[in-house]
């Protein structure tokens, strides 16, 4: 059996790729999920399936001006495992993304998985991913982070609806 730490290892490996600089990387497909409190943009490259279990990233927009201490955030990358059968989420780290799109390391264990509450930001990601739900028909594919900032910020100020 593994340990948390590396099955939070295996996840992150799995959907990401560590040393390449944010400029050299493939253009991404960041596919709107959820407007809240953030804006949860799914990395659509991210997916790894295991049988109906997928790994995957979700990138999270803050609203414009977000700051904590003296520095400026755009968000940050959450690491989760979605079971799409049983309808739970394990979420597997975190990495906040400065204004610019420098990322921070990433943090945090798996953490046990558990049920999706209805009508939340993880309720949209999971039907995103488990049913090829494509709300927000309006928003298009952001295809950096910077362009998931721009598309993303504008809908929390309005509070935009799928």
């Amino acid at each position: 059996m593994f340990s948390a730490k590396g099955t939070v290892l295996a996840v992150i490996a799995s959907v990401t790729t560590f040393g390449a600089p944010a400029q050299a990387q493939a253009p991404l497909e960041l596919r709107l999920a959820d407007v809240g409190r953030f804006a949860a943009f799914v990395d659509m490259d991210s997916v790894r399936w295991t049988g109906r279990t997928a790994r995957l990233r979700v990138l999270q927009v803050t609203e414009d001006g977000f700051t904590a201490g003296t520095e400026a955030f755009w968000g940050g990358w959450r690491y989760e495992v979605l079971d799409c059968e049983a309808r739970t989420i394990a979420h597997a780290g975190f990495s906040s993304v400065r204004v610019g799109g420098r990322e921070g390391p990433i943090s945090g264990d798996l953490r046990p998985a558990t049920a999706i509450p209805a009508g939340s930001a993880d309720a949209a990601v999971a039907r995103v991913v488990c049913d090829g739900w494509r709300p927000y028909a309006d928003a298009p594919v952001a295809t950096s982070i910077a362009q998931a900032v721009q598309v993303g910020r504008p809908l929390i100020a309005t509070g935009a609806e799928p």
